[in-house]
């Protein structure tokens, strides 16, 4: 995975020249994340990496705006916007419907890439809380936690 994960690092720096490389730690998901941002805030992220010890996937921030561009279905997920691609091979991103992926991801954003322009890392620290909704819940007694079936 570290390999995997240095070899997709190198290519999306230079696929996406002059975008901030954010880094995140996610302990309770046991990955490092690192987004690609026009600016120096992750939601802005046009994508991310995310390693997990067991897989890479390829993070879209407008992803659900591209199932026009991924006639092929190959993105995942079901959240209002992020998206994401299993990638478990370098030759994975360089396959044509990642670019296309990635093309119409840089439309959506509404972004020109400058080869010129040098990106900066920058290192996020309290990544790794939960956001309050879910804190929240998950420190709610099991007893009143209401299930799917108790909802309808």
């Amino acid at each position: 995975m570290v390999e995997l994960g240095k070899a997709l690092r190198a290519k999306l720096r230079d696929r996406l020249p002059g975008l901030f490389e954010l880094v995140y730690v996610y302990d309770s998901q046991n990955a490092l994340v690192i987004s690609y941002s026009p600016t120096e805030s992750g939601p802005d992220g046009l994508c991310a990496i995310a390693l997990y010890p067991h897989c890479v996937k390829l993070f879209f921030g407008q992803g659900a705006q591209l199932s026009k561009s991924d006639p092929n279905k190959l993105l995942q997920g079901r959240g209002k916007t992020v998206r994401h691609v299993v990638l478990n091979a370098v030759a994975d991103f360089d396959r044509a419907e990642i670019e296309v992926l990635m093309a119409a991801a840089l439309k959506v954003a509404k972004l020109r890439l400058d080869a010129s322009a040098k990106g900066s890392v920058i290192i996020k620290t309290g990544a790794q809380k939960q956001p309050a909704r879910r804190a929240a819940k998950a420190a709610r007694p099991a007893s009143t936690r209401r299930t799917a079936k108790a909802r309808r």
